[in-house]
């Protein structure tokens, strides 16, 4: 009697239990390298996406971008990747991130996601999940024997070159330029601190440009140069001078602190020579004062009205045309003005001699009012970028007629 009931058993219908959705669900794993990490070296941390089925588009990866951390993608950063879940294949994309601390301490990334697109089991459509990335930390260091930097430079090299343009005997009025490079190798150039000090000397009036940066890498290890340049007038005469630079860096190939100098200049302002003055020369001050003082009162009392009435009766001419009409359309909807849009789009209309077909930009302003204020407000953004593109396909309006008006009963 046992057989019959087994075989009776083998003859039922094999219930299946679908899928939850938590089965079928993304799986989002990182692996970070084990280990302290020195401020200004590389770590690598990899983020791997994996799916039931396959990805109709690419996942959506943070930038991890953060205060005090500097994030670069290598080369080839995202590649395929499958591997076995729960005795199955999966498939999905794993993305590779070299993460730079800037400064000591315990770095936590924040919180983060990944927006995924894959393929449901069952019909292949896509579904979107919005994904959390695994909590992220490390902790970057500072070698020993470098603790008492500052500013800190962790470096597998680091030199500054100085260039003067300028004579260091100046006339009052002249100048010198001093333009500093540092070169540094085995870290980013951020964190290369100002090469020229501010100038504190009433002799000189400093001029300092933006600071210019430059970054390469090459497998990984960063480089690249600080470039300071500031430009000196001087004000008076004297002996002054431009300041020595000291800078002390920590090398990482030796594990030895070492310091790069660069030597003071030494200027010799001249006061200028004051040309002597005679009876004449106040003569042809005065007269020359008079001259201008005559033509002042002369365009005040006849000409600045003139150019008034000019520029007012162009002023209305424009605010009466169909370019006016243009312009204030395509402000209102790059300000995102959905009112303002339609009183400038009426009013081009009136203004428009020649047929143009404003159907689509109608459509448009229509799409954007149904964003904005219909069921699914604030599910998607407001479609400005495309009305503005629409508008800038038609004929811009040349020539109008002031005096043309809107029908009564358009």
């Amino acid at each position: 009697m046992r057989y019959p009931l087994f075989l009776i058993f083998l003859l039922l219908p094999t219930v299946v239990t679908p899928q939850t959705p938590t089965d079928i669900a993304p799986l989002v794993t990182v692996d970070l390298a084990e280990g302290d990490v020195i401020v200004g070296q590389p770590t690598i941390l990899r983020v791997k996406v994996l799916v039931p089925t396959f990805l109709p588009a690419p996942p959506v990866f943070p930038s991890l971008e953060q205060e005090n951390l500097l994030v670069r993608l290598p080369e080839r950063a995202s590649g395929p990747v499958s591997e076995t879940v729960q005795g199955d294949t999966w498939s999905g994309v794993q993305r590779s991130y070299r993460l730079y601390p800037l400064q000591s301490g315990k770095i936590q990334l924040g919180q983060m996601d990944i927006l995924v697109t894959y393929a449901d089991p069952n019909t292949n459509a896509p579904i979107e999940s919005s994904v959390p990335l695994p909590p992220i930390s490390f902790d970057a260091v500072i070698p020993q024997g470098a603790q008492n930097l500052d500013p800190l430079i962790l470096a597998s090299d680091f030199s500054i070159e100085q260039i003067l343009d300028g004579n260091t005997d100046i006339q009052t009025g002249g100048a010198i330029t001093r333009k500093l490079t540092a070169e540094i190798s085995g870290t980013t150039p951020i964190l290369i601190p100002p090469l020229i000090s501010e100038n504190q000397d009433e002799l000189l009036r400093a001029y300092p440009k933006e600071p210019r940066f430059t970054e390469s890498e090459d497998r990984g290890v960063l480089s690249g140069q600080r470039v300071d340049e500031v430009v000196y007038l001087a004000q008076a005469g004297g002996q002054t001078q431009l300041p020595a630079v000291s800078i002390d860096w920590f090398n990482l190939t030796t594990q030895q602190v070492e310091t790069v100098d660069i030597p003071a200049i030494d200027l010799t302002l001249a006061a200028p020579k004051a040309p002597p003055k005679d009876v004449g020369d106040f003569l042809w001050l005065g007269l020359g004062i008079t001259l201008v003082l005559l033509m002042i009162w002369t365009g005040w009392r006849w000409v600045a009205p003139r150019l008034r009435t000019r520029r007012e009766e162009r002023e209305r001419t424009y605010r009466s045309s169909a370019e006016y009409a243009f312009a204030q359309l395509r402000l209102s909807l790059k300000n995102h003005d959905l009112s303002g849009a339609y009183s400038a789009l009426d009013l081009l209309k009136a203004r428009t001699e020649t047929p143009v077909d404003f159907n689509k930009l109608e459509a448009q302003l229509a799409l954007i009012g149904a964003t904005r204020y219909g069921s699914d407000a604030g599910r998607q953004a407001p479609h400005w970028s495309a009305a503005i593109a629409t508008l800038d396909t038609l004929v811009r309006p040349r020539g109008a007629n002031a005096n043309s008006l809107p029908p009564l009963n358009p």
